[in-house]
């Protein structure tokens, strides 16, 4: 009975188990031409049987070079197909209910065929002799001749004749697949070897061995090598194709063996970062005589080449970015490393990259801890990629992050709390190894802390030798241990106690003595108070300013000599007393001072005498020369005036000097005028004069 698509039964469409209404046909096969439908304001044409006709449909493409196989049989004229049958080998069951009876012709009114035969005479007997001559022809002609196609899936084959063998055999061959040659094989090569057409099948199972064969080339060019070797094993041994496949495969596998060995060192080059070696693998794939590794395969290293220089470059971005020891660096670092694909030949290395990553960033985190900032810690701690595969540290550092909490409100309460939080770290943890070093840790500051505080209650009384007695215990904690800093900090504020408490004294005389009026022996007993003690410094201050008093009761007379000398004009003699203050006494800068004035006012009172001097003759060169040398005294000296009213009265000099040369010559008179200094008082007027006298001469014609 018919089936459903799913394989249910169904009824036939006449309700009695006939065949069921036939369904739109199937779309061709690739290789045979396609039947177009009919159109549907058309019936289609019954069949006439005297017109069947069998026209094999062309062969496969093949890609190999073996000619097209001739055909067994010589095909008949004007065969087609019913509708729907585009398939010569298509079996044909009249059973199946995709088969459709061909439509009846309309009935006409003719008479019978053999009332017509009997009739024609001359017919019957031509075609008599014509049998009795061509039985042998008709014989042969009959093998290869292809009526309707058999049902060849249904037929009984010991029982079938070499015609319907050859004839399903040529329909499965036509169907250009690896199965259907061999399924046309086995059908031709049950026929003895006797047979009248034994040859003829021959040449055609060698044809069809060889298809096989091209199929399995074919398959290895796409890239399926052992798809291909499966095919060549399905070859008939007794066929010439056979003895091909040893070599063929050979072939292939050498250059399989190539190309995969050039792919693999290419890779190989791509991890070690031999970018221009693994790009050269690349271009001797497209020698390697196979499609699929020169095309497929030499695009995809190509990529892998290009996308692991990027991927190189961005480990190394991320690495700089990690190098800054931020979170916002790590973070930004794990970003661009989990961009790397796993196809990428620097994915390993991104891996390891990341594991570097979540360790560092557990450092980070233990550094934020042991600056007491649990909040940065928490935060480092939730963003480590999980690529790192450090759950299960991760787990164990919020506990070591717990029991810093607990440590830092100090105190050994505290500490021995903290203690008791790592113990649930058990030995098979990963961080069990750090637990135990923190609990050492924290044990060893207890033990400190225990002695610093009983230090601290011997040092309570505060006397000499309560102190001596806190400091000797208190150096008992070891300078390994945590809570060394503070012990050596507490010992140093009590050895100063013990200083300033033997020095005090000292000081105490000092200054009695000083009172007293005995500087000198007030000096004697400060300086009891030696150099790194507490009170060393205040000391010396007070030494400072004792020595500063007898000094300036020593050299005060001196300078005062000094001063007197130099108001009397005896400038070099006050030089002369006052430089008797040494260097180191308390009033050199004082007499230093006055030297360097009174030096200043002798070397100013030379250098007007030696303008006096210079102008005595008083001529022209000489005035100038002395207004020069005048003009070098300071401003701040007392002889500055004297000089300034010097400098006038040479001026006027040389104004004279041009008036006179007026009379004479106002030429030679314009150039003395012109060699009044400026910033002189006969300067305006000079220059007065030398407007005047040049409008003369050119009143007079004598341009000067």
């Amino acid at each position: 009975m018919p089936q459903n698509r799913d394989g249910s039964r169904r009824p036939s469409a006449n309700g009695r188990g006939g065949p069921p209404r036939r369904p739109r046909p199937p779309a061709p096969k690739p290789g045979y031409p396609a039947v177009p439908p009919p159109k549907r304001d058309q019936r289609p044409r019954p069949i006439d049987p005297s017109d069947r006709t069998v026209q094999p449909p062309p062969p496969p493409p093949r890609h190999s070079s073996v000619p097209a196989p001739q055909p067994l049989y010589e095909p008949r004229p004007a065969f087609s197909y019913p509708p729907g049958l585009n398939d010569p080998g298509q079996d044909l069951d009249l059973d199946s209910p995709d088969y459709t009876a061909p439509a009846a012709a309309p009935h006409r009114l003719k008479l019978p065929l053999w009332e017509k035969m009997a009739k024609n005479w001359t017919l019957w007997s031509l075609v008599s002799l014509a049998a009795v001559g061509s039985v042998g022809v008709v014989s042969a002609v009959s093998l290869f001749r292809i009526p309707n196609l058999p049902n060849c899936r249904a037929i009984f084959w010991p029982t079938a004749s070499a015609t319907t063998r050859i004839q399903c055999a040529q329909a499965y061959a036509e169907q250009g697949t690896v199965e259907g040659y061999l399924e046309a094989i086995k059908l031709v090569e049950k026929l003895p070897d006797d047979h009248p057409l034994r040859s003829e099948i021959n040449e055609r199972v060698e044809d069809w061995a060889s298809r096989i064969l091209d199929i399995a080339e074919e398959t290895f060019q796409s890239g399926k090598l052992k798809e291909a070797i499966d095919i060549t094993d399905r070859i008939p041994s007794q066929t010439a194709a056979a003895g091909l496949v040893n070599e063929r495969v050979a072939q292939w596998s050498q250059i399989w063996e190539e190309a995969e060995s050039l792919y693999a060192a290419a890779e190989t080059d791509l991890k070690n970062r031999n970018f221009n070696d693994a790009f050269t693998k690349a271009i001797q794939l497209l020698d390697v005589g196979n499609r699929y590794w020169q095309t497929t395969k030499y695009e995809e290293l190509t990529q892998l080449i290009t996308s692991a220089r990027a991927d190189l470059n961005k480990l190394g971005d991320a690495r700089r970015l990690a190098r800054q020891g931020t979170l916002e660096g790590f973070l930004e670092a794990i970003k661009l490393a989990t961009s790397i694909s796993a196809e990428s030949p620097m994915y390993a290395e991104s891996q390891e990259l990341l594991k570097e990553f979540g360790q560092d960033m557990l450092d980070l985190a233990e550094a934020a801890l042991e600056r007491q900032d649990a909040q940065a810690a928490t935060e480092i701690l939730k963003n480590i990629p999980t690529q790192a595969n450090l759950s299960a540290e991760i787990a164990d550092f919020r506990t070591l992050a717990d029991a810093y909490q607990l440590s830092w409100q100090g105190g050994n309460t505290a500490l021995e709390g903290a203690i008791v939080r790592l113990q649930s770290i058990s030995q098979d943890r990963p961080l069990y190894g750090k637990a135990q070093s923190l609990m050492s840790r924290w044990r060893t500051e207890i033990e400190g802390r225990s002695r610093l505080d009983w230090a601290r209650r011997l040092a309570e009384p505060g006397t000499i030798a309560d102190l001596e007695a806190a400091i000797a215990e208190a150096e008992l904690v070891s300078r390994s241990n945590p809570v060394w800093e503070e012990t050596r900090s507490q010992i140093g504020e009590w050895q100063d106690r013990i200083a300033t408490a033997q020095d005090r004294p000292y000081l105490s005389q000092a200054e009695q003595l000083a009172q007293s009026g005995d500087l000198e022996r007030a000096i004697e007993a400060a300086q009891q108070v030696r150099s790194g003690r507490p009170l060393y410094r205040e000391a010396q201050t007070l030494v400072g300013q004792w020595r500063d008093q007898i000094q300036r009761s020593e050299d005060g007379p001196i300078l005062a000599q000094a001063r007197d000398l130099a108001a009397a004009g005896r400038l070099q003699d006050a030089v002369a007393v006052a430089s008797q203050i040494g260097s180191n006494r308390a009033l050199y800068s004082d007499a230093r001072s006055e030297i360097d004035r009174w030096q200043s006012q002798i070397q100013s009172q030379n250098r007007l005498q030696a303008a006096y001097r210079a102008a005595e003759t008083g001529t022209l060169d000489a005035l100038i020369s002395a207004i020069g040398i005048a003009r070098e005294v300071p401003e701040s000296n007392a002889q500055y005036v004297e000089a300034q009213q010097a400098v006038s009265r040479w001026s006027w000099d040389i104004f004279r000097l041009a008036e006179t040369e007026a009379q004479y010559n106002l030429n030679r008179a314009i150039d003395v005028a012109r060699r009044v200094p400026t910033r002189t008082e006969a300067f305006a007027p000079a220059q007065l004069k030398i407007q005047e006298w040049q409008s003369a001469l050119q009143q007079s014609g004598r341009q000067p």
